[in-house]
């Protein structure tokens, strides 16, 4: 029994020592799918008295490893081929004896970790994801597709580049659309491209969330649109629009369907900056992906936002002054002052190539406003081919008609100026030169009788205009007061002739003359007397030359003597007045 000790003693101390000369093989093995084999490689320092290496093998992680080869190489193929979990250790014969067994290592590839989001940040792709649970795993390579939609993936950015933490910067993209995979790496052991095999057990690549979009300047409308995140494990729960106004921060502007990828903004205003960014967020996760940023610095069209004729008036040399005001703040393409005498047919009086000043003012010399009442309107054209027209304004047509009890009937049109409401009217009347105000209406009556003062020889023949006071309030808030003036309507009365049927020298009527009535309205007046026998005794062409009863300066005698009156009327109409008259002594 001593002798066995003293063996066993010196066995262990040989073993010993023969451990201490050798190094432990460091192990890698890899299962070779589709084959039905494994590849188990080692690296290790020879002892003394080598032997070669013995191979261990455990089955499915259960039982205990047995003995598979010994061989004198760094490297076996194993047969698996139903490519089931193997474990391996490698040992070293060393006289005879196993020793410095192997780390067990796994023919199993390590674990690739799902992408958590490929982001763009900064302008940059940036991808995240999880670490493995692989406790082998020294780090990650990265693989991008190239071209972009191609399905090749390569080593990004080179084959060598081993990434230690879970997240990269692609600083180098050059487009923002991109798709990325990831592997984990092991230090023996490089798996395959995780494109979501099931053996990976990985989603798959992600692609980066690209934002883009156009403005219609003339709808104020911004269309933007992204693609599909994909391959999320169980997809995408929705779309969330982030805006950053005018450097206020992003706010959530509207929560989107999992299949939305477009949206419209219709609240676009001139000046704004305004950034979009799309997130989109995972479904039974609180994980995110988030889209570039995408900015519009807003210039939309800018539309004529009031147009307003605010004058329409006749002047005393028979002109017709208009003015309007309009927004200048307007991309403006051009427009016209439209006229007429019919409201639905008007055309271009003037062409208005540029946009000018608020206030506008134009005289139209080109009509007759004592014949006829004039439409006006301005016509506005934008950059975007919008229209808009200005209220419709009417001149005041005034007519002035002589009755026979020498009266004057003054009768004018309605003021007609869209948005407008008349407050009263003033009705003026020409004395000599100067206009007088006769009378103030209310803005319901249309009309008025002057009554003329038949000794005053001015009367013979009146002019007349009226003045609409108007109270203009627009649509948009905006009020003005102005004035319209009516064309001059003039009436000329015809005159009254009162004959005598008398005359007597000695007493009061001491010679014969008609008694007119508005005698300026009398043009090339005659008057001849004759005796009963036909014989001429006096003419005269002077309204106020009268007969005394004599002829050549003698008296005649008493009796009935014929009188033949001749003039024209103002209508160039020839009047008769023929009669006798009694000569008294």
């Amino acid at each position: 029994m001593m002798y066995l000790k003293t063996i066993i003693s010196l066995f262990f101390c040989l073993y010993l020592g023969q451990q201490l000369q050798a190094q432990a093989p460091e192990v890698c093995a890899r299962l070779l799918l589709g084959s039905g084999q494994d590849s188990v490689t080692w690296q290790g320092t020879p002892c003394a008295g080598f032997g070669g290496y013995v191979i261990l093998g455990q089955e499915n992680n259960t039982g205990p490893f047995i003995p598979l080869d010994t061989v004198t190489t760094n490297n076996i193929v194993h047969s698996n081929p139903s490519e089931s979990i193997w474990n391996y250790q490698v040992g070293m014969l060393c006289n005879g004896t196993l020793t410095s067994l192997s780390t067990t290592v796994s023919n199993q590839r390590p674990v690739t970790p799902d992408l958590l989001s490929v982001n763009i940040v900064g302008n940059f792709p940036v991808i995240s994801w999880s670490a493995s649970p692989s406790p082998e795993v020294i780090g990650y390579q990265l693989y991008k597709e190239n071209p972009y939609g191609s399905g090749n993936y390569f080593p990004y950015p080179n084959a060598s580049t081993i990434i230690t933490t879970t997240t990269y910067t692609d600083v180098t993209a050059v487009d923002l659309l991109a798709r990325y995979a990831i592997i984990a790496v092991s230090s023996c052991n490089k798996s395959l491209l995780g494109l979501g095999d099931p053996v990976d057990g990985t989603t798959g690549p992600h692609t980066s969330m690209v934002l883009q979009g156009t403005i219609d300047s003339c709808s104020r409308a911004i269309s933007i649109q992204w693609n599909a995140y994909e391959n999320w494990k169980d997809g995408v729960l929705n779309y969330e629009i982030w805006l950053n106004k005018n450097g206020t921060g992003f706010q959530r502007l509207e929560t989107l369907s999992r299949t939305a990828t477009e949206y419209n903004y219709n609240n676009a205003q001139d000046n704004d900056i305004l950034v979009f960014q799309i997130r989109a967020i995972e479904k039974n996760k609180t994980n995110q992906a988030l889209s570039n940023h995408l900015r519009f610095d807003v210039r939309v069209n800018r539309p004529m936002d009031f147009l307003h004729l605010t004058k329409l008036t006749v002047t005393n040399d028979n002109e017709i002054d208009i003015s309007w005001e309009w927004d200048t703040d307007v991309d403006y393409a051009g427009g016209n002052l439209l006229s007429g005498t019919n409201r639905n047919e008007l055309s271009s009086r003037l062409s208005l190539p540029v946009i000018g000043s608020v206030a506008n003012g134009f005289t139209d010399n080109q009509v007759e406003p004592y014949k006829n009442s004039y439409y006006y309107q301005v016509q506005t054209e934008d950059a975007c081919g919008h229209i808009v027209t200005s209220n419709l304004g009417q001149t005041i047509f005034l007519e002035a008609e002589a009755l026979e009890n020498f009266e004057n009937h003054i009768t004018w049109t309605a003021n007609t100026l869209e948005y407008g409401t008349v407050q009263e009217y003033w009705l003026y009347k020409y004395t000599g030169n100067s206009p007088q105000r006769i009378a103030i209406l209310p803005p319901t009556t249309l009309s008025y009788t002057d009554v003329l003062d038949v000794t005053n020889e001015n009367e013979a023949e009146n002019c007349y205009f009226v003045i609409a006071n108007v109270s203009l309030s627009f649509p948009n808030g905006q009020s003005t007061f102005t004035q319209s003036q009516s064309n001059r309507g003039c009436a000329v009365q015809g005159s009254n002739i009162q004959i005598p049927n008398a005359v007597s020298p000695n007493g009061k009527n001491r010679s014969f003359r008609p008694l007119i009535v508005f005698s300026r309205s009398i043009h090339n007046y005659s008057m001849l007397i004759f005796d009963r026998y036909g014989q001429q005794i006096f003419e005269t062409n002077d309204l106020y030359d009268g007969w005394d009863g004599t002829k050549d300066g003698q008296s005649l005698k008493m009796g009935m003597y014929v009188y033949l009156i001749r003039f024209q009327a103002p209508d160039g109409t020839w009047i008769e007045r023929r009669g006798t008259v009694m000569l008294v002594r």
